[in-house]
C-alpha cells in the first residue's frame, strides 16, 4: 500500500522510465453507474503490485498525467471498465492500450478469456483463489496482466492480428467507454 506522496512520486517516476504499466481500478461496486473508484492498482514490472487508495483526490491527481501521457503504454484485463471508472474521476486514459482479454478474444474467440485461465495457459501460473483481501488479489491480477502482454502480443503477431488489435480494437475500446460514460439519447 502506497500512501505517502514521496512513494507515489517514486512509483510514477518508475512508470515514466519503463514507459509501460498494468493497472486495475477497484470500485465500491454500486449499481447503475453510481460506483466510485476506491483504489488504483498498478504493476510496473514482474512481481510488483502497488495499491493506491483514492479516497483523497491528491493520489488520482498525481497519476492523471501518467494516464494522459501518450508515450506511456497502459495494459489491463477488460480495460474498458477501468477507463470508465477513471473517466468518472476526470482522468482520461491516452496512448497505446493493450487489453489482455480482447487480445485473447482475437487469438481464440470461442475460448474463455478469464484471467485465471489465461495465466495458466500462457504463464503456467495459478492465480490465488483467496479472496479475503481484494486489494492483494487485484495486485496479483495487475502483475499477471502485465506479464501476459508479451506472450499474447507474440501470438497476435504470429497470427497476423497485431495491427487489428492496435489499429481497430483498442481505439474502439476508448470510443465505447466514452459512449457508456456520456450515454445516448433515444428519440421516441
Amino acid at each position: 500500500v502506497i500512501e505517502k506522496h514521496e512513494e507515489i512520486q517514486a512509483l510514477i517516476e518508475k512508470i515514466i522510465e519503463r514507459k509501460e504499466f498494468a493497472f486495475e481500478v477497484l470500485t465500491n461496486e454500486a449499481e447503475n453507474f453510481d460506483f466510485e473508484a476506491t483504489d488504483l492498482i498498478v504493476s510496473s514490472g514482474a512481481q510488483e503490485g502497488y495499491i493506491i487508495n483514492l479516497s483523497e483526490g491528491k493520489a488520482i491527481a498525481s497519476f492523471k498525467p501518467v494516464f494522459e501521457d501518450e508515450a506511456i503504454k497502459k495494459v489491463g484485463h477488460n480495460i474498458k471498465t477501468f477507463i470508465l471508472a477513471l473517466k468518472k474521476r476526470d482522468v482520461s486514459v491516452n496512448g497505446k492500450l493493450f487489453d489482455t482479454m480482447l487480445a485473447h478474444y482475437l487469438i481464440e474467440p470461442e475460448a474463455s478469456h478469464d484471467l485465471g485461465i489465461l495465466c495458466g495457459q500462457y504463464l503456467d501460473y495459478q492465480l490465488s483463489t483467496d479472496s479475503s483481501n481484494p486489494q492483494e488479489a487485484a495486485c496479483e491480477r495487475a502483475d499477471q496482466t502485465l506479464q501476459l502482454k508479451g506472450p499474447l502480443q507474440a501470438e497476435l503477431e504470429r497470427k497476423g492480428q497485431w495491427r487489428l488489435l492496435q489499429d481497430v480494437e483498442m481505439p474502439l475500446v476508448t470510443v465505447l467507454a466514452t459512449m457508456e460514460y456520456e450515454g445516448v439519447s433515444i428519440d421516441e
